[in-house]
């Protein structure tokens, strides 16, 4: 069984907009849900900076052998500066993936590195 949400908002009260897609997903191994989140917001800008910073970028992973569940984060935080016509736009983004899954057997995934073929 596999259900997903999509939502798209625009936030009023700031120029941006909100994208959302969750995801549940169910078989006889593992229950998952998987979150996507975009979020842009737009401001004006007088001028684009020589040194732009560099985006944020924070990686989680969290095992529970007791409740049998696992979970991984993973979140990209940053600035970009878009010219259009003659106006300079600075967008803050913040892209996340949420990863949750629940073992229904006692067998998790691997915990160091795999090689795939």
């Amino acid at each position: 069984m596999k259900d997903v949400v999509y939502l798209k908002k625009e936030l009023g009260h700031r120029a941006g907009r909100y994208v959302s897609i969750r995801e549940f997903q169910s078989d006889k191994e593992c229950e998952s849900r998987i979150t996507k989140n975009f979020v842009y917001l737009v401001h004006n800008a007088d001028t684009i900076p020589q040194n732009l910073p560099k985006p944020r970028i924070d990686i989680t992973k969290r095992i529970d052998t007791e409740s049998q569940t696992e979970g991984f984060r993973f979140k990209v935080k940053g600035v970009v500066y878009m010219k259009q016509n003659r106006f300079i736009y600075r967008v803050d983004y913040c892209h996340s993936l949420f990863i949750r899954m629940v073992w229904k057997t006692h067998v998790l995934s691997s915990k160091g590195p795999v090689a795939l073929a």
